[in-house]
């Protein structure tokens, strides 16, 4: 029923204010989803992840859209979800540092070394930040001690 409602309220938008859509029962600007993640509840956490699964539909090009909504998705839990959305920010942008080092994490967690070697490669030669480097390295020289 929620969805039947969601698609509703989006087809009934007007194409020219589509550019942030505002589903019901989330938050109706792109400031309600800039509250910091680490801060929400549980139940915000599910309407910042709606809010931007919409605003990815209306611009699915959005490199920070994507990363925003696979850090919101790793702290639901949702591991093959946040996979997704990192890899698609990481595919739109190969140089962005942050959804290379998450994908390195995620790899990592689910076994799957390879990939994990490569995004932390990719991290690597991208980060501008020492912190993420400085973890790239660690990870990349754990991965070659196995």
């Amino acid at each position: 029923m929620k969805y039947i409602l969601i698609s509703a309220f989006l087809a009934c938008a007007a194409p020219s204010v589509a550019q942030t859509p505002a589903p019901a029962a989330a938050p109706t600007t792109a400031a309600g989803v800039d509250k910091d993640i680490r801060l929400q509840s549980p139940d915000e956490l599910a309407k910042t992840a709606l809010w931007l699964e919409n605003a990815l539909r209306v611009n699915p090009a959005d490199v920070d859209l994507n990363v925003k909504l696979g850090f919101t998705y790793t702290r639901l839990g949702k591991a093959d979800e946040a996979q997704k959305a990192f890899e698609s920010a990481a595919r739109l942008n190969p140089k962005k540092a942050i959804a290379q080092y998450m994908l390195g994490l995620i790899y990592e967690k689910k076994g799957m070394r390879e990939q994990a070697i490569a995004a932390w490669k990719a991290c690597l030669e991208n980060a501008s930040e020492p912190e993420l480097r400085e973890k790239a390295v660690k990870h990349l020289s754990n991965l070659a001690a196995k």
